[in-house]
């Protein structure tokens, strides 16, 4: 199916073409429990198939996506052990990100958002699972974004020239710049960070990971996701400072790379929107 084809077939069947993402998204999203629970503990995600913390291994209808953790009403067959609802929960967001990529974003956009958006999955899930982020999936953002981009300069912005080469070269600049800055500006935040707060502000985790989201959304998606990540862990964090107040004793530790990954999200998915309303706010 040519790319003009997919388009057309979305714009004719948006319902279908969103239950097909959403299936492949949900299967994706089981995957991705996988990786979360076996990746922080330096496990295989490939062996052994899945088994129950008891050992029992898990018979593959109980495994299908959503409708296992529903049917056994998140207690496990063999032993009647609790399942984490985090399994559906990461199940049910990858179907729902999928659904919303094909429906929002170009066909190209649409297929590069189902490599990026479930590895920001992954690192957000290892992070508020294990407060560990492997660096093997952190990495692959850096250097997918990089690859995506000269393969795909569109996702960079960068289709004026009449030559592709030209096209392809800037797109891999813009990339590099959104992987320097992204480094650049969370490395100097954790060492001042660091040195006013006498602890590590920030961990190698988070400079990665904002020059990955730099990598796929250049220079203004790593600000974004920086600053935008600090703005949406204030407001996870409020219900604490809340606590706080009524002295009620709660864990101060927030993850912080779920709050860059939901940002880098956002600018993923509406990037040039944002800079079009801060235009139109700050000239308006």
């Amino acid at each position: 199916m040519t790319l003009v084809a997919a388009q057309i077939f979305i714009a004719l069947h948006p319902a279908v073409a969103a239950i097909c993402a959403g299936a492949v998204g949900a299967c994706i999203g089981s995957f991705l429990n996988v990786c979360i629970h076996r990746l922080p503990k330096e496990e295989s995600v490939v062996t052994p198939a899945s088994r129950c913390a008891c050992g029992q291994l898990i018979p593959w209808w109980l495994n299908i996506p959503l409708f296992g953790w529903l049917a056994l009403r998140g207690k496990a067959r063999c032993c009647g052990a609790s399942i984490s609802v985090r399994y559906p929960i990461v199940e049910l967001l990858t179907a729902v990100l999928f659904a919303v990529a094909i429906l929002t974003l170009p066909p190209l956009k649409a297929a590069i958002a189902a490599v990026f958006l479930p590895l920001l999955i992954v690192l957000a899930g290892c992070d508020l699972d294990d407060m560990m982020v492997p660096d093997a999936p952190n990495l692959a953002l850096v250097g997918l974004g990089l690859l995506f981009s000269i393969l795909v300069p569109s996702l960079q912005g960068e289709t004026g020239a009449a030559i592709e080469v030209i096209n392809r070269l800037h797109a891999a600049g813009d990339s590099l710049i959104g992987i320097a800055v992204g480094t650049a500006l969370v490395w100097w935040i954790r060492t001042i960070g660091t040195i006013l707060m006498g602890q590590e502000a920030m961990g190698e985790a988070d400079i990665i990971l904002c020059a990955g989201v730099g990598a796929f959304c250049g220079w203004q998606g790593a600000v974004f996701c920086l600053f935008g990540g600090a703005v949406i862990g204030v407001l996870l964090k409020f219900p604490m400072v809340i606590a706080v107040f009524t002295k009620k004793e709660t864990d101060s530790h927030v993850p912080f790379v779920p709050s860059l990954a939901i940002a880098g999200a956002i600018w993923f998915f509406r990037g040039p929107e944002l800079v079009q309303a801060w235009h139109l706010w700050v000239t308006g």
